[in-house]
């Protein structure tokens, strides 16, 4: 059977089901609100964003019963990052076909509305996003069984860098998706109807780096982003013969991997030893292994932000290199106290032979303020103090 015609069946069986699945929904969330469940209760779903099992630790801290459900995890993180549902092996019958993603998605959502009050949610890759239509109405739904609905980016959710592209930026992720098929293949028309739908209907929005170049109406601008700085410990002292340079790409187009070993290349020509790792593949644990053992970490040259990667690097005591925007300071207002070494594609071979240059003491300098910077604005009690705060807000509203 063709795709066509398996997706033909899928949209007309699917949107009939719908038309009965609405009227038991419809029922269940007036249920659901009558019940009136412990408002500190927090689902987070459904996109395996690795750091909310961290947001999720973070919350627990605060009083919140919190549960991170993805739809699926990739193979590298399965028993490594601690989500706390796993529908693959929990419903090994359903999980792997399309009939039973069907399934599961309406279980998941009748399961979440007696199980938690607050929802938070990418703009894509939520509950109901695999339905035909009943995803245009997932939060009406969640409103009519009285929860609150918090949007949060993870950036794919919501970027048209193609359909938005800011012809005022040298670098950007423009620069990254024109080149790479898996991202060119994104309907950015589609994601863009979907992000300006759901702005109008979430009680609140948080997003902050260059995901705001998207949206339209942002509610906070805060990075949901931190790390257990009681368990990840800075280690300063290396004892590498060359200097060792650590880049863990998860998109090499899009972070500018080709230029990154150019340069080291061009810089052991030029008389400057070091080393590039490029670790791909490869768990957080033995990625933090590595990167402790290194001098530093080139993270990207084309995002304008930093992510987990550059957060563990500085938890680390690590010198980060990355590329951070000029004009997303105004939204991020903690990178004015950020140690990051800001490189582009053009000043990195500078940038690099300068800390190659520079005394043993001022790597160390680096390496402190990196640390101290992340212990104030990504630990665990900074997140959840912030986030416990928005929450507040949102009950009150």
């Amino acid at each position: 059977m063709s795709h066509f015609i398996k997706r033909t069946i899928f949209i007309v069986g699917g949107a009939l089901n719908e038309l009965f699945a609405a009227l038991l929904l419809l029922l269940l969330c007036v249920t659901a609100k009558i019940i009136c469940l412990k408002k500190n209760t927090i689902f987070f779903g459904m996109m395996h964003i690795n750091n909310l099992t961290y947001g999720a630790q973070a919350m627990r801290s605060k009083g919140y019963t919190v549960q991170v459900v993805p739809f699926m995890i990739p193979d590298h993180e399965v028993d490594v990052i601690p989500y706390d549902v796993n529908l693959r092996r929990k419903y090994p019958l359903l999980y792997f076909h399309f009939i039973g993603h069907y399934i599961l998605t309406f279980w998941v959502f009748i399961w979440s509305i007696f199980n938690f009050h607050i929802f938070v949610m990418p703009f894509r890759t939520r509950i109901l996003d695999r339905t035909v239509w009943l995803k245009f109405f997932e939060i009406p739904l969640l409103h009519l069984a009285g929860k609150k609905v918090i949007l949060n980016t993870y950036g794919g959710d919501v970027a048209t860098p193609r359909l938005k592209r800011r012809h005022d930026l040298k670098y950007s992720l423009y620069d990254g998706y024109i080149a790479d098929p898996r991202y060119c293949a994104y309907d950015e028309e589609a994601i863009a109807r979907n992000t300006r739908r759901l702005e109008k209907q979430a009680d609140f929005i948080i997003s902050a780096i260059d995901h705001v170049d998207y949206l339209e109406r942002v509610d906070e601008y805060f990075h949901l982003r931190c790390i257990d700085t009681h368990s990840i410990h800075p280690h300063y002292s290396v004892q590498n013969q060359s200097p060792v340079f650590v880049h863990a790409p998860n998109h090499r187009l899009v972070k500018g991997t080709d230029k990154i070993i150019e340069v080291i290349d061009s810089l052991n020509k030029r008389g400057f030893p070091c080393e590039l790792k490029i670790v791909e593949n490869t768990s957080n644990a033995e990625l933090l292994e590595i990167i402790k053992e290194s001098d530093g970490v080139i993270d990207q040259l084309l995002l304008g932000t930093y992510a987990r990667l550059a957060i563990e690097a500085m938890a680390l005591g690590k010198p980060v290199f990355c590329y951070l925007r000029k004009d997303l300071y105004k939204f991020n207002p903690i990178w004015t106290n950020c140690p990051i070494i800001n490189v582009d594609p053009d000043n990195l071979e500078d940038e690099l032979e300068l800390f190659l240059k520079s005394a043993p003491e001022e790597k160390l300098k680096i390496g402190k303020k990196s640390r101290e910077y992340v212990e104030q604005y990504h630990s665990l009690e900074y997140v959840g103090y912030r986030f416990d705060t928005i929450i507040q807000k949102v009950l009150k509203s």
